[in-house]
């Protein structure tokens, strides 16, 4: 059976990385017009949230999906499954990451650990750098990449996403669209995907 995951938020909880409803008004800050009328503050926010997914550990549920090279589609930006040893092919970050910034002017990319010192292109002086994330109000560059992968599979689990965002709904409603059964986890994901995972082995 060809097993496919989409994973939310909820996947990461039980690494200690908060969701974004415990994290109160962070989505309206983490939009294009927060980023364009707050730089400074908007990259406080980011820097204070790379702090805490560079801390976390993955947990079982991560781990398992990646022992089974399970091709994943994840709108976390919190790198846990590239921790817990998916490979780069094996991970679609919908939404971006933390890793890495870039210059809109020269495209000149930098870690992000740049920005704890300046949020300014070093080469352009005064243009200020672009996260390599999804914020609120941009379109989805790798959307139609994964609405192509869920549908090419047999099961699609669903993991730890409150459907809050209009990428888990795209993403899903392709996926049953395309005639393939989708299974939600949105509890105790540590637990409960190992088993499946496992229960599908026998």
């Amino acid at each position: 059976m060809k097993i496919a995951a989409l994973t939310g938020a909820g996947v990461s909880k039980a690494s200690g990385v908060p969701t974004f409803v415990e994290m109160g008004d962070l989505r309206e800050k983490l939009s294009r017009s927060y980023y364009n009328s707050h730089p400074i503050e908007f990259y406080q926010i980011l820097n204070g949230m790379r702090t805490v997914t560079e801390a976390a550990n993955p947990n079982p549920a991560h781990i398992a999906l990646a022992i089974k090279h399970i091709p994943i589609v994840t709108m976390n930006i919190d790198g846990l499954h590239h921790k817990a040893g998916s490979t780069e092919e094996e991970v679609i970050e919908i939404h971006g990451s933390l890793r890495k910034v870039y210059c809109p002017k020269c495209s000149k990319w930098y870690p992000f650990s740049v920005t704890e010192e300046s949020i300014k292109c070093s080469k352009c002086i005064d243009v200020i750098l672009q996260p390599d994330i999804v914020l609120y109000g941009d379109s989805i560059p790798r959307l139609q990449d994964s609405i192509n992968l869920v549908s090419n599979v047999d099961l699609l689990l669903v993991i730890g996403t409150s459907f809050y965002t209009s990428t888990a709904t795209y993403v899903s409603e392709a996926a049953k669209n395309a005639g393939v059964r989708v299974e939600i986890i949105n509890e105790n994901a540590e637990e409960l995907v190992p088993k499946l995972l496992a229960n599908n082995d026998s």
